[in-house]
């Protein structure tokens, strides 16, 4: 494989761009394609049939384009893993968000995890938690409507606290010594600083950078690391491009492309 093929990103709308965040850090010589289906966004609402087609939709598009492996940043999607199909290696943020959760509570406190409805129904942060560790005690809760919020209404600061409030209250509600927090949908860490001012004394956990960290010790296993200079990023969406503005502009992201593509054939 061309060590300089660049890394694939995908998700249902903006959230994964904070996978972008922690490529820039973590992995800041590999060029980044990243497809977003903000059109259908959010998965979480949807059946799982339609999210196992979709996703793999996305991978075909991004093979096509020539990546190396691809992160599936999407939690909803990542719940669906072994229904995809891909001929690059692909990367679960619910088994690195699972691995975080393990590693920060040491196997033994309570964690709450917020996710979308489809990622909680599914119990997919459960089943993988308990296979790393059985002990810790995992408390979910879903929102219907704070992913499509952060995708189109991020500055609505009234509307954004009160579904904060939504899907964090019933954990603490449940269990008001729960320490972390685990932000179980790629587009949480977007609004990590408004979850902080609501509940200051939790300690968020971004799965997003464990991802990270996995793909960079598989490219450094397998000598895949970028020798390319001319680093890329290069975003694909289906919706209109306008909505990413806001997100690139909190995540303090430089982009070298945004583009609106078609992802089935009745897209406009």
């Amino acid at each position: 494989m061309d060590r300089n093929l660049p890394i694939g990103i995908l998700d249902s709308g903006v959230g994964g761009l904070t996978a972008v965040v922690q490529m820039n850090k973590l992995l800041p010589n590999e060029s980044v394609i990243y497809f977003g289906d903000s059109k259908r966004m959010p998965y979480g609402n949807r059946e799982n049939e339609e999210i196992i087609d979709l996703a793999n939709r996305m991978i075909a598009y991004l093979e096509r384009l020539g990546v190396k492996a691809i992160l599936l940043a999407c939690n909803t999607i990542s719940s669906q893993l072994p229904h995809l199909k891909s001929s690059v290696p692909l990367f679960s943020i619910v088994e690195a968000g699972a691995k975080s959760v393990v590693c920060a509570s040491e196997g033994h406190s309570s964690v709450g995890v917020i996710a979308t409805c489809a990622t909680v129904k599914n119990r997919t942060y459960e089943s993988t938690i308990h296979a790393c560790h059985p002990d810790v005690r995992v408390i979910s809760n879903s929102s219907v409507s704070l992913p499509k919020i952060i995708d189109s209404e991020l500055d609505n600061v009234g509307l954004l606290a009160d579904k904060i409030k939504e899907c964090v209250d019933p954990i603490l509600q449940k269990d008001p010594h729960v320490k972390y927090l685990l932000l179980g949908c790629s587009h949480f860490p977007i609004i990590k600083r408004e979850i902080g001012e609501l509940y200051p004394d939790l300690i968020f956990l971004d799965p997003a950078k464990s991802q990270v960290s996995i793909l960079r010790d598989y490219l450094e296993e397998n000598n895949l690391q970028s020798q390319n200079p001319k680093r890329q990023i290069l975003l694909y969406t289906t919706a209109e491009t306008y909505e990413y503005a806001a997100a690139i502009k909190r995540l303090k992201l430089e982009i070298d492309m945004l583009m609106k593509v078609k992802l089935l054939e009745e897209d406009e």
